[in-house]
Order: structure tokens, then sequence, then C-alpha cells
């Protein structure tokens, strides 16, 4: 079971802006797992130019890891 303590979504148009995006987010989110001590940030791509980025128990503290999502087709 994952629980998730903190979660942002990103839209970006280009590259550029989503890994600037990701930059900001990453780093407010390293501020909230410091004072916790027990999470890492897991940094998932959801679709084209759109991202998660969250506090993740199942990420070890001090670590960030990235995982693309499974894209389904409707």
């Amino acid at each position: 079971m994952t629980t998730t303590h903190a979660q942002k979504k990103i839209t970006a148009t280009t590259a550029e802006e989503a890994q600037r995006f990701l930059d900001i987010v990453v780093e407010d989110l390293r501020h909230l797992a410091v004072n916790k001590g027990t999470h890492g940030i897991l940094v998932t791509k959801t679709g084209p130019g759109q991202f998660t980025v969250e506090l993740s128990e199942n990420v070890p503290y001090g670590i960030t890891e990235e995982a693309v999502a499974a894209l389904t087709e409707s």
C-alpha cells in the first residue's frame, strides 16, 4: 500500500518548461521530505508534458526516483 503525503501535478508545453517546473517542485518537496525524514520523492511521467511529483513511502528518504505511468488507450 502506498501512502502519498504531498503531491503536485505539472503540465508543460516544452521540454525546457517541464525541466524548470520539475526542478521547482522537486525542491519544494525536498523541504517537506526533510521534515518527515522517512519519504523519498517519486516523479512520474503521466503523459506528454504531464508529470506527478510526490513524497512516497516506497522511495527511500534522500532519493528521487523517476517512473513512467502505463498509458492506456480508450
